[in-house]
């Protein structure tokens, strides 16, 4: 367990003086959370989202950064989807057709007629070795699954269109460890599916 699992964000930045006033007015903090963008490596958070891992809490209030719990409701109607292909690894780039950096990526098929609209995400991530666990939850507002149809979901920082963000400085490319991921994709009003997936030790590897 991390020491950043112990103590809030605000409580080791101060302890390592990058609170100080002189400090604060100097350090560029990007996505405006009160943590410099140089100690978001350290503590393992986004600098570029202020609630890394999406719950609502501020990154420099929030006593875990990085471990949202799932709050996605369990019932509902059965889902008119279905995941028929998750990778977090071996990706490939089918438009450019070469290797792919190492990304969270699933293949979501509509079995039904009607478009489906509201997504949201949360994936959890246990590192092998250490334990060390993480949880994010993502809204995918702008995720449309036509009817009859399938589309790709791609969480990473690519910024790419219909790329959806994920924090650079997790476990999933700091450790070098395998790692477990458990994904839960719901729509409004319908029952979230879900799916597990290993990874292989190695960290998440950059494209070739």
């Amino acid at each position: 367990m991390t020491l950043k699992q112990h103590i809030t964000t605000a409580t080791l930045i101060a302890m390592l003086g990058l609170a100080a006033p002189v400090y604060a007015q100097t350090a560029t903090d990007t996505d405006g959370d009160g943590v410099p963008d140089s100690s978001e490596t350290l503590l393992g958070t986004d600098p570029l989202m202020a609630d890394t891992d999406g719950d609502a809490q501020n990154d420099l209030a929030d006593t875990t950064p990085v471990m949202a719990e799932n709050t996605i409701p369990a019932g509902g109607a059965a889902a008119p989807f279905r995941i028929v292909e998750a990778l977090v690894e071996n990706n490939f780039d089918p438009i450019a057709k070469i290797a792919a950096t190492d990304h969270l990526e699933l293949l979501v098929k509509n079995t039904g007629t009607v478009d489906v609209t509201g997504f949201s995400l949360y994936y959890r991530i246990t590192d092998a070795d250490s334990g060390a666990v993480e949880g994010y939850l993502r809204p995918l507002d702008s995720l449309i699954l036509p009817g009859s149809g399938e589309v790709r979901l791609h969480l990473d920082d690519s910024g790419l269109p219909g790329h959806f963000r994920a924090n650079p400085n997790g476990i999933y490319t700091t450790s070098q460890a395998g790692k477990t991921f458990n994904v839960t994709l719901a729509a409004q009003g319908f029952a979230p599916v879900t799916v597990e997936i290993a990874k292989d030790a190695g960290g998440a590897e950059t494209a070739d």
